[in-house]
């Protein structure tokens, strides 16, 4: 037993930090004391509803007793220590009116910020900050916390008003109003608050404040303004549960733009337990529930057999071609889109913002391969498919992809040659090269060029000036020069030839233009 005793938890201790007290606080606080020892009912709220029994009665017969005391400190700091809590709360703080100095305060922080108090007495901290901030909406409710577990009442606090509806959720109008307004929902048509931005046309969180009887509208973009506009609307108020006052919807109004299908419900389900929890508990903002909202239909819908696309607010139905025109313009990527897409049988939503990269990195695990067959043979969709990098950068490997396969289309195009001279293999190189990879990679194998062979010097000359390049000049001696102006136009030729029998017609000619008398052999 003894042991048992000797490993039980102990209580932890509240740990609180200190700070200098600003004049501005100190006096503050020191007003707020002569107004309670002259007037305690200011730190009780009123009662709007018959509890019966009122929790409020013995403290405010302890409040009147302690008030008779208010001149002598003494008597106070006894009455801080002992008896109803809030009364001890009371004691303290005009106890402090005494005080010559009140140059340490203790902080608090809770979800609605961080507040300073001066510890004394005996009682909890949330007594303290609620008594000596009786003037704050927010900062008063800390007072009744305890009654608000214990007995399950129900506190709105209000400009100068601290009202009680006892067990019964019943918030006053002016205090859905001012909470409303709060968050920027300051119109009002029937039951329904909303943000000038007329919400109902666009993404929206809905809050039915079903113990009101009103509902209150706010557009994606004041709702991530407000930050967690749950928290802002329940900030004057001390309830047993306040998500339990609301119900709370993420809407996103759609237009049917192509296609037929069914949208308008496709994105209409509940917001998770799990969200909401988050959501109040101030985990989460406006912002991430939205986003975690959407993301958790998107995962839902995966388990549906319906071809839908959706792509921001508006819907395309089963039109995947209008969908696909709507993502991008670029021929490539709406061909690797068209595959991707053709093997998915759920729904398709991506935001109104997202890339034709971001859409592929989604679904390439299960539909790359698909998506790259539409660009590319299925042997290179293979080989790229592989790739590391493939899901993180799709576009970038279909493009490689795609460029390998023109490499190799180009290529087979081209005749192959054996038994070439020196003379045949560079010009055979170059011609090569410029159709395989272009213009930039066909000066580069010239510039690389160290022969001092006249004639191949020549020829390279004649391949600058036929791809535009006269800066180059100076590398050459006059006659050179001379002979490589003579081949430009043959050398111009040969690049600009097309299939293979044009190809090997230019290559014949400017090799004998070029004074090679070789026979040209094809492998």
């Amino acid at each position: 037993m003894a042991k048992r005793i000797m490993q039980k938890k102990k209580i932890p201790r509240l740990r609180l930090k200190a700070r200098i007290a600003s004049k501005v606080r100190e006096k503050d606080l020191l007003e707020n004391a002569k107004l309670l020892a002259e007037n305690p009912d200011l730190i009780l709220p009123e009662c709007s509803e018959d509890c019966g029994s009122c929790p409020f009665k013995k403290t405010r017969a302890r409040l009147e007793k302690i008030q008779k005391y208010r001149d002598d400190p003494i008597k106070l700091a006894k009455f801080a220590r002992r008896g109803d809590k809030l009364a001890r709360a009371y004691a303290a703080t005009i106890g402090l009116a005494h005080e010559e100095k009140t140059p340490y305060l203790a902080t608090g922080t809770y979800p609605g910020g961080t507040i300073t108090f001066a510890l004394r007495g005996k009682t909890s901290k949330e007594k303290l900050i609620g008594v000596q901030n009786f003037d704050s909406p927010k900062w008063r409710v800390l007072s009744v916390l305890d009654l608000v577990k214990k007995k399950g009442l129900h506190f709105y606090s209000y400009g100068d008003n601290f009202v009680c509806t006892g067990k019964t959720a019943r918030p006053p109008e002016e205090y859905v109003k001012i909470a409303a307004d709060s968050v920027g929902a300051n119109k009002l048509e029937g039951n329904t608050y909303s943000c000038p931005h007329n919400p109902v046309e666009i993404d929206h969180v809905e809050f039915d404040w079903i113990s009101a009887g009103k509902k209150i509208l706010v557009c994606d973009q004041c709702a991530i303004k407000s930050k967690n506009t749950l928290r802002k609307l329940a900030e004057g108020m001390a309830v047993p549960r306040a998500l339990s006052e609301f119900e709370i919807s993420v809407v996103r109004p759609l237009r049917l733009v192509a296609g037929k299908g069914d949208c308008g419900k496709i994105l209409n389900r509940p917001v998770s337990d799990e969200l909401l929890d988050k959501y109040s508990s101030g985990a989460i903002g406006d912002k991430e529930l939205i986003d975690s909202h959407i993301d958790e239909i998107r995962s839902a819908l995966k388990e549906e057999k319906s071809r839908i696309f959706l792509k921001g607010d508006e819907c395309f139905g089963d039109d995947m071609e209008a969908f696909i025109g709507a993502m991008t313009e670029d021929d490539v990527e709406g061909r690797a889109l068209a595959g991707l897409l053709k093997g998915i049988e759920h729904p398709v939503v991506v935001e109104g913002g997202d890339s034709v990269n971001k859409l592929l990195s989604a679904y390439w695990d299960s539909h790359g391969r698909e998506a790259l067959c539409a660009v590319v043979s299925k042997d290179l969709a293979d080989k790229y498919y592989k790739k590391e990098e493939s899901a993180k950068s799709p576009l970038k490997v279909i493009r490689q992809a795609l460029t390998e396969a023109e490499h190799e289309a180009a290529s087979s195009r081209i005749p192959k040659y054996s038994h070439l001279s020196q003379y045949g293999e560079f010009a055979d190189e170059v011609a090569k090269v410029y159709k395989t990879k272009g213009q930039r990679d066909a000066i580069a194998v010239l510039d690389d060029n160290t022969s001092n062979d006249h004639r191949i010097r020549s020829m390279a000359h004649a391949f600058y000036l036929a791809l535009g390049v006269t800066t180059k000049s100076w590398k050459f001696t006059d006659e050179e020069k001379a002979y490589g102006k003579h081949l430009e136009d043959s050398a111009r030729k040969l690049l600009e030839s097309a299939g293979p029998e044009g190809h090997h017609e230019a290559f014949e000619k400017f090799l004998k233009e070029a004074g090679c008398a070789e026979e040209i052999k094809r492998a």
